[in-house]
């Protein structure tokens, strides 16, 4: 179902060859290979809370024998991540659970280096997100 949302956030994110990247909230982590195929010579550090979702995540990398790929149980909130260690952040639909959006937003622009950018996708509200609303709509 989400899949449909990957290419436009990796084309938002130009992850270029030897790019360091951050995958917030990389659930099992089908985002975070795809990210470490256009990082090639880089990194990707995939992190969510999900502990069985990254266990998920590490046997799909294992498979893709995807060397530059790693995951850890982490919330990109508070996670002291290295200063200026990242190119790129990423998140298919892991940014929007912050339950404190300026302190982790805060956290991860730490994490990145000067001119590193951030590409996510986030639901909009609830009366346009048409995935939410409409099923509402028809049930009315």
């Amino acid at each position: 179902m989400l899949a449909s949302f990957t290419p436009p956030l990796l084309s938002a994110a130009a992850i270029r060859p030897g790019d360091a990247v951050l995958d917030v909230g990389c659930g099992c982590g089908t985002t975070s290979l795809q990210a470490a195929r256009a990082a090639r010579t880089g990194c990707v550090l995939g992190v969510d809370i999900s502990d069985p979702m990254l266990e998920r995540a590490r046997q799909l990398a294992a498979a893709e024998e995807a060397g530059n790929v790693c995951f850890e149980l982490a919330d990109a909130a508070v996670h002291p991540f290295a200063s200026a260690r990242f190119d790129v952040a990423i998140s298919r639909f892991g940014m929007m659970f912050f339950a404190d959006p300026e302190l982790a937003f805060a956290n991860i622009r730490r994490a990145m280096r000067p001119e590193g950018r951030l590409a996510f996708v986030c639901w909009q509200s609830f009366e346009r997100n048409e995935h939410a609303a409409l099923p509402l709509r028809v049930v009315a």
